[in-house]
């Protein structure tokens, strides 16, 4: 199955275990189900349920944050991440911080699903990836799935915490090929905070999520076809929280580690990934922390152009020789 359709899924069978459970956003009821179709079907299946919502991001997320306060499990969606910004307020100052502002009498269980990321020739608003600006806030789970069985346990799993998650989308993986897998069974819930080895390696680790995972395998198998290193690629899946654990006893076995994400490197995710292998693997590293990410600028509305801000397979693959040749 695709990307979109293990979501679409994963939130049906959500639905029918919880009528709590309840979605919107624009454009996400029937016939439409959303600008990527992922919520197609669900308004019809479940009446009531699964409704349009104006175009403020504010209202979206605000009354979601209401009604979840008040008992029920709301699913909302972002159309686009660079719009998300309307409703910042509400996600951090409220929605975030009420079950500690009410010592746990209240909470905001609810899931904020957001269409992220480049490679689609989205242009300057339609690109954006935002986990580093959630992840500075304290009370968010932040997920990021990059194959299609992935995303269905972990929506299924995001569904039914007990505290807010912001559910992050990647456009170019919804429907690409080597986001595909099997569709997992009903049961099928994928924990927070724990990754998967994707590629199995000695000499490299390479720590990454969402597109990156993807393009830092290609790069593994590359070594793998000429003989010339044994790279182990970690995919996060979720970065609040991430995965330490699998990350240090990767990197103890490797001893050494690069970083690869699509947001822009400076002050990127990956720097907060540095900075704990730093407190945690210093002895155990041969050579510099190694990190890939996005060129600190916009992305540009040209193919070309995008693809010289956005990572590649060539520019992981370099950054991965100069930290094997250290």
């Amino acid at each position: 199955v695709s990307m979109v359709q293990a979501i679409n899924r994963g939130l049906r069978e959500e639905m029918e275990r919880n009528p709590k459970i309840v979605m919107w956003g624009e454009d996400i009821g029937d016939p439409k189900g959303g600008v990527f179709g992922v919520t197609r079907g669900l308004g019809e299946a479940f009446p009531g349920r699964v409704v349009n919502a104006a175009l403020a991001e504010a209202s979206i997320v605000g009354i979601a944050g209401g009604m979840a306060t008040g008992g029920y499990k709301p699913i909302v969606e972002i159309q686009f991440a660079d719009y998300i910004w309307p409703g910042f307020m509400q996600l951090r100052n409220e929605i975030a911080s009420i079950r500690w502002r009410s010592d746990g009498v209240w909470d905001s269980a609810m899931v904020v699903r957001v269409a992220v990321g480049g490679y689609i020739k989205g242009g300057p608003w339609h690109s954006a990836n935002i986990e580093s600006f959630f992840a500075h806030i304290p009370g968010w789970y932040i997920v990021y799935p990059a194959t299609a069985a992935d995303a269905k346990g972990l929506i299924k799993t995001a569904a039914r915490a007990e505290d807010p998650v912001l559910f992050l989308e990647h456009k170019g993986l919804y429907r690409r090929m080597d986001a595909r897998t099997p569709e997992p069974g009903s049961d099928y819930l994928v924990p927070f905070g724990k990754a998967r080895v994707i590629n199995e390696g000695s000499d490299l680790t390479i720590v990454s999520w969402g597109t990156a995972a993807h393009l830092s395998k290609r790069v593994a198998e590359q070594f793998a076809e000429e003989g010339s290193a044994s790279v182990e690629v970690i995919d996060l899946r979720t970065l609040i929280p991430w995965d330490q654990e699998c990350v240090f006893e990767s990197i103890r076995k490797s001893s050494r580690v690069l970083i690869a994400h699509e947001d822009t490197l400076t002050m990127g995710f990956g720097a907060e990934v540095a900075a704990k292998v730093a407190d945690e693997c210093f002895d155990s590293l041969d050579a510099p922390v190694g990190r890939v990410g996005a060129k600190d600028c916009f992305i540009p509305s040209a193919a070309n152009l995008e693809l010289e801000v956005l990572p590649s397979v060539e520019t992981i693959r370099a950054a991965a020789e100069r930290i094997l040749a250290y």
